[in-house]
């Protein structure tokens, strides 16, 4: 005797007809597959997604939030409906969504973890970078802090967050952080650029020059350190 679920829908042909929009097909697998298991989280989450591609926001929620509630690990509805409530403006409930999945995963340390991390480090990053937009920098220091805690191997994501502490006026805080980036990484360029950058806003052309000469010995034709050279040359006439 056959097992039912041998007959089930098969994820990965799901995922194809989504993305080539064959949406009537797509939403006969997915009833397929969640009329074989009503319990089915992703079959929830297939039906947002098809819902979503729709332009259909209400249903596409409804369905987000039924996955989350059978499954709430289910990390791609989690993100998934975080993004959509930040594309309507609704940032508290984003946050919300990211903060419980978060916790939802914490205890799982598998060989996918890294995976996940990022994840959610992509999505804090844009809710950060929302929050830097508006000008509402503790929260966006908040988010890049957690972004960077997620994924500590995107040194853009440290080069952000020093950026909005320079920006709430943490300018000693911002300066560690960029250092300790230096530290770790002395060849990353943009890294060297943003702390002369700094250096240079608070008067100190010296200590700007030498980070600029540094990208310089990295990369010999790098325009932006060369400019800034050149602006840091006639700062320097004006003394």
């Amino acid at each position: 005797m056959k097992n039912p679920a041998s007959n089930a829908p098969k994820d990965r042909d799901i995922q194809e007809l989504l993305s080539k929009r064959d949406f009537p097909k797509a939403e006969a697998l997915i009833r397929g597959k969640l009329q074989t298991d009503p319990h089915s989280a992703d079959g929830y989450y297939f039906l947002g997604i098809l819902f979503y591609f729709q332009g259909k926001l209400g249903p596409t929620v409804e369905n987000l939030k039924k996955a989350l509630e059978l499954d709430p690990h289910h990390t791609d509805a989690a993100v998934c409906l975080s993004v959509l409530y930040n594309d309507v403006g609704k940032y508290d409930d984003a946050k919300n969504v990211f903060d419980r999945a978060n916790q939802s995963v914490a205890h799982r340390r598998a060989n996918n973890e890294l995976e996940i991390d990022r994840k959610f480090a992509v999505k804090h990053l844009e809710l950060a970078d929302l929050y830097f937009r508006y000008r509402r920098f503790d929260e966006a220091i908040e988010e890049y802090g957690k972004a960077a805690s997620l994924d500590p191997t995107t040194q853009d994501i440290r080069i952000r967050l020093a950026k909005a502490y320079a920006k709430k006026g943490f300018i000693t805080r911002a300066l560690q952080e960029l250092q300790q980036l230096k530290a770790d990484h002395p060849r990353h360029t943009p890294a060297l650029l943003q702390l002369g950058l700094l250096h240079f806003s608070q008067g100190n052309v010296l200590d700007a020059e030498l980070e600029w000469e540094a990208v310089r010995q990295v990369d010999p034709e790098n325009r932006e350190a060369l400019a800034y050279l050149e602006m840091a040359k006639e700062a320097r006439a004006k003394l």
